[in-house]
């Protein structure tokens, strides 16, 4: 064996491996610092779980793995958001300053910051750009706009607060866009919408069979996480003498209904694909687990939502569903299953019962307040005057108070582009897994527009998580669509979008 030689002072050259040094001090070093870290972190541990308990320990410490994780890859930043975004939409951080973060934003300012710092580091990193990305960035104007002109509208700390986290849902679909690659990239963010969608449904139908006084038990534990302290079991107009309502961990059972309605889609589009992405094992369980727990939300939005949804999909792919799915309706009816929800749909439809007439004066209250500010809207706080009332259960509606006719028509066609870019690539890929994942997102977002028209979560700045939701299926939607001019390849058996 030939003799070792001697380096300058503290490296090594090994014989057997002549082109690998060992820098010794550099390693003692590392050594070392490695040591009094894991020296810091149990004696940490230790004061924790002697002063806190175990479960308090044993949450900080999973969290700090899974934040060691998000802020590693944008895509797994991603994974967290929608994790938090179906299971814990309204949990914050329990510390004491004056506005405390939410789960939510703290997920999406890491998916967001990751993504941006990537682009600072990597020179072959570029931003994905459309006519499309310039139609939202203009919605997103149009909102900014109206905020500041309605500043004076009494907006308190938490209307800010708000406001900053409904602009970090919707900035998610540049992230989406520009994060999500392949076709393997698609399928495993597809997958854990649909994970966390079957999740909180679970979840949801075990509180709901638990009855009353199990989700009232279970949800009240949540409120030292920031979630609200009343109106935790929730009724048909908020009657305990009618049927309860199905909430899960989403507070609200209107809003439940709507992710469900979307997830719902998702699972009953991939379960019937021709050249699915995702396995039936988790697609139809998904699919069963939210349809019930939608039905038992008693929102009949969200179910008129579903059912525009399933169309979307019957009409442009799976014609022969339509007569099964007719024959099952007529049976069902002939039967007599499900006749308290088709009771509560049928009161909804002819206008009898006290929520519908709630809304009708909700939709009077709007229009006068779009007639007085047609342009602008009134932005993000209260009515300018005391005799009316913003709130309103429409995107639409909602969208016209708050940024006027102006934000309407930039919701429109930024949405509108989306939707338009993944039909040409759906046209253009109909014989192909990526075709047919993209028909199901464009059917969840038919049923989330559809949802829309009933309900305004969707663009309400309290519910961020469901904006992040609707964008990030848009985002998917133009990851599968990304222009030709983009160096990704065609979509072929490596699973690249195009």
């Amino acid at each position: 064996m030939a003799a070792e030689r001697r380096l300058p002072r503290g490296r090594l050259l090994l014989p057997a491996f002549p082109h690998v040094t060992r820098t010794i001090p550099a390693r003692r070093g590392v050594l070392l610092g490695v040591l009094v870290l894991a020296i810091a972190g149990g004696a940490a541990t230790g004061w924790l779980a002697a002063s806190r308990g175990l479960l308090p320990t044993a949450a900080v410490l999973i969290g700090l793995a899974g934040m060691l994780v998000v802020v590693s890859d944008a895509r797994a930043a991603l994974w967290a958001v929608l994790g938090v975004v179906t299971l814990l939409p309204f949990a914050v951080i329990p510390v004491h300053v004056k506005l405390t973060p939410t789960l939510l934003e703290v997920t999406a300012l890491a998916a967001l910051g990751v993504w941006l710092l990537g682009l600072l580091l990597r020179r072959d990193e570029r931003i994905v750009t459309a006519v499309t990305g310039a139609w939202i960035v203009l919605l997103l104007a149009v909102t900014l706009f109206a905020f500041l002109l309605g500043v004076n509208n009494g907006y308190t700390s938490e209307t800010y607060h708000d406001y900053g986290k409904f602009v970090l849902a919707v900035l998610l679909v540049f992230v989406v866009w520009n994060t999500t690659r392949t076709l393997a990239d698609a399928r495993r963010l597809t997958t854990v919408m649909l994970l966390g969608g079957g999740g909180a449904a679970g979840i949801g139908l075990a509180l709901y069979a638990g009855g009353a006084s199990l989700t009232l038990r279970v949800l009240s534990h949540l409120i030292r996480y920031g979630y609200p302290a009343t109106r935790i079991v929730r009724y048909i107009e908020d009657n305990p003498a009618k049927q309860m309502r199905l909430v899960g961990t989403s507070v609200d059972p209107n809003s439940f209904g709507g992710l469900l309605a979307v997830v719902f889609v998702l699972a009953a589009a991939q379960a019937v694909a021709r050249h699915r992405l995702i396995s039936r094992w988790l697609t139809v369980p998904v699919a069963g687990l939210s349809a019930a727990a939608l039905l038992l939300t008693y929102s009949r939005g969200a179910w008129l939502g579903a059912a525009a949804g399933l169309a979307v999909l019957a009409l442009l792919r799976y014609r022969w569903l339509v007569a099964p799915g007719v024959l099952l309706g007529v049976l069902v009816l002939a039967v007599g299953l499900g006749a308290s929800f088709l009771h509560r749909l049928w009161l909804g439809l002819t206008l009898q019962d006290p929520a519908t007439k709630l809304r009708l004066q909700e939709y009077q209250n709007a229009l006068a307040i779009i007639r007085s500010h047609p342009f602008f809207g009134v932005g993000f706080g209260a009515a300018p005057s005391i005799l009316q009332q913003t709130g309103v259960s429409s995107i639409y509606l909602t969208v016209a108070e708050e940024a006027g006719f102006l934000g309407v028509a930039a919701f429109l066609v930024a949405v509108g582009s989306v939707g338009l870019a993944g039909l040409r690539h759906w046209r253009r890929t109909r014989e192909s897994a990526a075709g047919d994942l993209q028909l199901a997102l464009l059917a969840a977002l038919a049923s989330a527009l559809m949802v829309g028209v009933f309900d305004h979560y969707y663009f309400d700045i309290t519910f961020p998580h469901m904006a992040a939701l609707f964008w990030t299926v848009c985002g998917l939607m133009l990851a599968l669509a990304r222009p030709p001019g983009v160096p990704q390849g065609a979509v072929d058996a490596a699973g690249t979008l195009c």
